[in-house]
């Protein structure tokens, strides 16, 4: 495993994608920066600090397209180049291929969405002053919540993508199936409970009552989601 983290590890460092996507991010957060908050979006929903930004940020699902995208890109090309093939035909258990590569992605889906909750809370910090007064110890627990439910959804696209078997194929369907579950079904299903609670919605707040199901949910998807795209995998023809 420990071998197959640090090959995962190299190929990360090298995924050319990555990179562009950190650039779009960074262009974006700068431009927002520039921009600072309309005087409108800030009497409508009564920010005031820079706590605001963290709590907009730590929640926010806009990039969930690109989320699915850097999953499907990173795990299927090694379907596409027959690279999986040559782990396989090493004696490498293909349970331990679906971990690395959730562990891999993960890492780079946490980064996109850290990066981005960063810059929003900076933003805030700039029209309203850069202060940690409203932030608390329960704040960095909502972000661990917040993590296992990306974990969750990165296991969720790389099940996809296991399914696909092919990197063209899993790109189509994990940006088609994120844009659906992180950015239009949440405009039909806001304040429904299973849907605010599941790893599509990250949790809304720092409150117990957010916290505990979504984790929970989190938790029970990445292990289900796992062992599926494992048994999956199992079945699928060597080559591919």
């Amino acid at each position: 495993m420990v071998n197959l983290l640090r090959i995962e590890g190299y190929k990360a460092r090298r995924f050319i994608p990555f990179y562009v996507c950190l650039g779009i991010i960074f262009i974006m957060i700068i431009d927002w920066f520039t921009q600072g908050l309309k005087q409108e979006t800030i009497d409508l929903y009564n920010f005031r600090s820079m706590h605001d930004g963290y709590v907009e940020g730590v929640q926010d699902c806009s990039f969930s397209f690109l989320y699915g995208m850097i999953v499907a890109w990173f795990a299927g090309i090694d379907f596409t180049n027959r690279t999986i093939h040559r782990a396989i035909v090493s004696g490498t258990k293909r349970w331990k291929i679906v971990v690395s590569k959730l562990i891999s992605t993960s890492v780079m889906v946490f980064i996109f969405h850290f990066l981005s909750m960063a810059g929003e809370t900076a933003i805030y910090g700039k029209v309203f002053g850069f202060s940690f007064e409203g932030f608390s110890g329960s704040d960095l627990l909502w972000l661990g919540v917040v993590t296992l439910q990306i974990i969750a959804m990165t296991a969720f696209y790389l099940f996809i993508t296991v399914i696909c078997g092919n990197v063209y194929t899993a790109l189509f369907a994990c940006v088609t199936v994120s844009t659906l579950g992180g950015n239009v079904l949440r405009n039909f299903l806001r304040g429904n409970y299973i849907y605010e609670h599941s790893f599509f919605c990250l949790s809304k707040s720092s409150s117990a009552s957010d916290l505990i199901p979504c984790a929970l949910c989190a938790i029970i998807a990445t292990v289900a989601l796992v062992v599926a795209a494992s048994l999956i995998f199992k079945k699928k023809d060597v080559a591919n």
